[in-house]
């Protein structure tokens, strides 16, 4: 398996994969993974998956959106292939659960995923865990509820026994209560472990989950869905995404029970960081502002896994936020470095911030972004496009 690694990946790097997918949607092709997926363990086994369905035999195909690069080349290549604009659903997860005092992600993000979605006239779900990042990081209690929006409303997937009692513990103002439930406080591990890498769990898979199910009988109104969940990870962007499988059976696959088919896609895992520029740039969508304001990946602002350098560009754009990280800490008693307080794991790093494009700037921190913004007529690579692979999740 020959893998250009993101780190050794430049804008001169040869297109392999990147190219024009040829449209074979509706002609009965059942699509194989470039290499077999593993079978090493039971676990590998269970959820093995030697081929996809033909695209059109999916009810519904769901694109998990975050905004970054590689979700917007999964749904290009979606596009490519054949598939009908009105067969998918975009997903995006918010990790800030419309916290209203205190942000992690980009204020820009929800209105970029909202803005490309209008342009493109498809389907969008958003969806979150009440109160977000911060809600879980002080948690007394059972996990929040997760909820998400549906034709003009908002949804509350179904509540667990814990999650009932903790909102009747809350209302009563019962800690001592609430504690024995479960309760959180600190940050998450910089780990592969996904029960310590929580924000990874809980704001994103889990959520990602309920929904999906929760979507199933409002979505295609058929007792024996089928479902295709597609996803943007690469092997080149870290060694634990190098043991990916491009296909699988999902998790909440679940054919006897509840009559649910669901297959996991990832296809463009082979790509490189060349390739998938090269798709985004061929379609002429604006990448999201923190590409062009120097950061090499999507990931939340105060991502876990920023360097330094994008710690210290975080510093400079929202002042108010890293202040606020750092009294975190404090009332805490637990770095989000895990090792070392915010100041001291940044040293004397300088600031990854580009400042030669101040409307990628302006959006990052007003968070103004609209469906105009969307396409750019003459697309060239955003300044941060090979800044290596390093500073976002693994």
């Amino acid at each position: 398996m020959n893998v250009i690694k993101d780190s050794q990946c430049t804008k001169d790097t040869p297109v392999r994969l990147g190219v024009a997918a040829s449209p074979i949607y509706g002609k009965g092709i059942a699509i194989e993974p470039q290499y077999p997926g593993r079978l090493t363990t039971a676990h590998d086994q269970r959820i093995y998956l030697p081929r996809l369905l033909p695209l059109e035999a999916y009810d519904k195909i769901f694109v998990c959106f975050s905004a970054g690069k590689d979700s917007l080349a999964s749904y290009i290549k979606l596009l490519e292939l054949g598939v009908p604009k009105a067969k998918i659903t975009l997903l995006h997860h918010d990790v800030d659960g419309g916290n209203a005092l205190r942000r992690m992600d980009w204020p820009v993000t929800l209105n970029y995923v909202r803005s490309f979605a209008e342009a493109e006239g498809v389907s969008l779900c958003v969806s979150w865990r009440v109160n977000g990042f911060f809600g879980e990081l002080y948690r007394l209690g059972a996990s929040w509820p997760i909820q998400y929006e549906d034709n003009g409303g908002v949804k509350v997937c179904r509540l667990t026994d814990p999650q009932i009692k903790s909102n009747h513990f809350r209302q009563a103002g019962d800690d001592e209560q609430l504690r024995k439930l479960g309760y959180r406080m600190k940050f998450p591990a910089k780990s592969m472990d996904l029960s310590r890498r929580w924000c990874s769990a809980y704001l994103k898979i889990s959520v990602s989950d309920a929904v999906i199910r929760n979507l199933n009988s409002t979505t295609t109104g058929s007792d024996n869905v089928k479902l295709l969940v597609v996803s943007g990870e690469r092997r080149a962007e870290s060694v634990g995404r190098s043991k990916y499988n491009e296909m699988e059976i999902h998790r909440i696959n679940a054919i006897k029970r509840s009559r649910r088919l669901v297959h996991h896609w990832r296809p463009v895992i082979d790509y490189s960081l060349r390739d998938v520029w090269e798709v985004c740039g061929r379609y002429g969508v604006t990448p999201h502002p923190c590409y062009s304001a120097g950061w090499c990946r999507c990931s939340c602002a105060a991502c876990i896994f920023s360097l330094p350098c994008h710690w210290a560009g975080y510093r400079e754009l929202f002042p108010a936020e890293y202040e606020a990280i750092r009294q975190d800490e404090i009332r805490l008693g637990f770095t989000i470095d895990n090792k070392k307080p915010l100041d001291e794991f940044i040293g004397n790093a300088k600031s990854c911030v580009y400042h030669g494009n101040e409307k990628a700037l302006r959006q990052l921190v007003s968070g103004e972004f609209t469906s105009s913004d969307i396409y750019t007529p003459e697309w060239d690579f955003p300044v941060g496009a090979f800044r290596g692979s390093e500073g976002g999740p693994c």
